[in-house]
């Protein structure tokens, strides 16, 4: 029974079934196409009017046109703003300077804020961005907003930076465009890789792919470490070197904030348990010795306690303990089937639960109070955190299309960033 229940956790989500969304309209350009998803609570999302970024002394319009693509991409994931369709705008660009926009035009089309950019050179290259506040007709000084001696490659990174200065600007902390989530993916038969993508969907690659089941990726120690049966059995890796090389089978490890130490999920013949793990990939001692299973272990943000989940009561629930060991605390006492925790850096543990075959994303605090997330929405599953505790990624499977999600820390907005099947284990680098 126990051994039915981590490998249902282990490989979760290749069987599980699709449902169908009614959701709103796609938005995005070509084939980096988004869905948002409004519900029922939140804030309303503010005007904005980001028009074409400026191509001057020799700049190449392709340039600037893949630029004003990431800042309006962005702003869209940042789910703050609502783009103004470019067809509304009434300003000149060809009269209107950087620094001097004609308000009264942007008032016109309703535009609470206005992003502008100008590009010079033909490489590298100087970009020069600015962010008004279009209602009271003032600029909101951003750092950075403008950079020098920039590369072609280098000014999709430019882009990000200012954009999260945007979102400091409008919420006090920073935003945190130009990180990358990593996630699994099946490759074929028996086959699955492990792989990365940038927040906005753009450069997905699949980073380990060896012919064998990849899973289970942990952003820590610099890199990426994750579970393969590269050997015949599920052992810890780092890139490619072997960290396990004892009897064990090992399942999801969680790095601390500190990148000191490890805590995995170990298997040595038996029931799963929790072990303190070196960064050599030496266990230190065991946590956990119950007749209970016990997985998917992560930290709280500040080192001190682990959430992971134990069958203990009968079915699949999250529980905490101390970092030190000892008897872990129930958190959830609702779902029958919960797994795949994430503590994120706000406190808040995200994870899914499965009910009636159908998957969903909840979040508990440390009172057990539940919240759900994503309901009549397909199937969700394998949530992670943002470094900032603002957005969750997640797998779904539903009618608007299947793939890697993001959505805001409330479940109010979503996001596909990446559409195919095949995705699980996402985890977001912090």
């Amino acid at each position: 029974m126990k051994a039915q229940m981590l490998g249902a956790l282990l490989l979760l989500g290749a069987a599980i079934s699709p449902a169908v969304a009614a959701d709103g309209p796609i938005v995005g350009e070509g084939d980096e196409s988004l869905q948002v998803v409004v519900g029922p609570s939140g804030t309303s999302l503010e005007a904005l009017a980001v028009p074409e970024v400026r191509c001057v002394g020799g700049a190449d319009q392709s340039v600037c046109k893949q630029i004003t693509r990431v800042l309006r991409r962005d702003m869209t994931l940042s789910f703050l703003f609502e783009i103004l369709p470019p067809r509304s705008y009434l300003a000149d660009p060809a009269s209107e300077t950087l620094d001097a926009p004609r308000f009264q035009d942007w008032n016109a089309i309703g535009a609470n804020f206005l992003i502008k950019g100008e590009i010079s050179g033909t490489g590298p290259y100087t970009a020069r961005f600015r962010f008004f506040n279009a209602t009271q007709g003032v600029n909101v000084p951003v750092t950075p907003q403008t950079f020098d001696g920039v590369s072609r490659g280098g000014l999709r990174t430019a882009a990000h930076r200012f954009c999260n200065a945007v979102i400091k600007a409008r919420t006090g902390v920073a935003g945190v465009f130009g990180t990358k989530i990593a996630y699994s993916k099946k490759i074929g038969r028996g086959k699955r890789a492990v792989g990365t993508v940038a927040m906005d969907g753009y450069n997905a690659e699949l980073t380990i792919s060896n012919g064998s089941i990849n899973m289970l990726p942990t952003w820590g120690f610099g890199g990426l470490l994750y579970t393969s049966f590269k050997d015949g059995q599920p052992r810890l890796y780092f890139g490619k070197r072997k960290l396990s090389s004892d009897r064990g089978q090992y399942r999801k490890v969680a790095v601390s904030p500190t990148n000191s130490t490890m805590v995995a999920s170990i298997s040595y013949g038996g029931q799963s348990d929790l072990f303190l793990v070196g960064r050599d990939g030496a266990v230190i001692r065991n946590l956990t010795n119950s007749k209970a299973d016990e997985v998917s272990p992560t930290f709280s943000p500040d080192g001190s306690q682990i959430a992971y989940v134990s069958s203990a009561a009968g079915s699949p629930q999250i529980y905490v303990m101390s970092v030190g060991g000892g008897e872990g605390r129930r958190l959830t006492h609702v779902g029958g089937y919960n797994y795949a925790p994430d503590w994120g850096p706000n406190g808040l543990i995200v994870f899914a639960s499965i009910n009636k075959g159908k998957s969903d994303i909840f979040t508990v605090d440390q009172s057990g109070a539940v919240t759900r997330l994503t309901q009549n929405q397909g199937t969700n599953k394998d949530p992670s955190w943002s470094k900032d505790g603002r957005y969750v990624a997640f797998v779904s499977r539903r009618a608007a299309g299947s793939g890697l999600w993001l959505m805001s820390a409330d479940g109010r907005y979503q996001a596909m960033i990446s559409k195919g099947g095949g995705y699980g284990n996402t985890a977001w680098q912090r």
